[in-house]
């Protein structure tokens, strides 16, 4: 005899699995670390996702996020850069803002796309995701306000925890500003990444 509850447990794990996988190929980070990174960061966002589902407010979410960073810039490197066969630059760890976008980006993907782990529950999840800030949007919020930040990055790779922190306040201070709230920040790097891309 079948037993259904375990087919079902196993199907919406097998879902939730590969839905993680495709959100880490669409962060477009994968390609910068080191080989190996994809499976160790896969494993570490199947047990940091499952914690965003039981939080209960912003600041706990925040926590976990804040703590998936932490592992993140400890435990992943970026791939060594080679040209003509020769190592041109040795692998470093990867940045606050690398892991971060891949985390939001992994985020965004299961929680505002597919609705893990339920409609409900993302509806109130998908606030408090963070956007997923890329080079060519923070040029253009630097150019909205060039004196919220001391020392803008240039780029993704540049963004430490600080810098992080303070992007993310400037989203949604433009969010406020320039959409009356009318957005979440999951949606702003949506809108923008189209925009800024075309």
């Amino acid at each position: 005899m079948v037993d259904q509850s375990k087919l079902d447990s196993l199907a919406r794990e097998t879902r939730l699995y590969n839905i993680i996988d495709m959100g880490l190929t669409f962060s477009a980070m994968i390609r910068l670390f080191q080989k190996g990174s994809k499976e160790r960061l896969h494993e570490r966002i199947l047990v940091e996702g499952r914690n965003v589902f039981e939080a209960k407010s912003e600041e706990q979410f925040m926590d976990i996020h804040s703590r998936f960073c932490d592992w993140g810039i400890e435990e992943i490197l970026l791939a060594e850069k080679k040209r003509s066969g020769r190592v041109v630059k040795e692998a470093t760890e990867a940045s606050y803002g690398q892991i971060a976008k891949t985390f939001d980006v992994a985020m965004k993907v299961v929680i505002y796309y597919s609705h893990f782990p339920s409609c409900e529950k993302s509806r109130e999840l998908s606030k408090w995701l963070n956007a997923a800030v890329d080079t060519k949007m923070m040029t253009m919020l630097k150019k909205h306000y060039p004196k919220d930040l001391q020392s803008w990055p240039a780029t993704v790779q540049e963004v430490d925890k600080t810098a992080y922190k303070a992007i993310q306040r400037i989203v949604r201070k433009f969010i406020k500003d320039k959409h009356n709230n009318s957005i979440m920040p999951v949606q702003f790097d949506d809108i923008y990444w189209k925009a800024l891309n075309r």
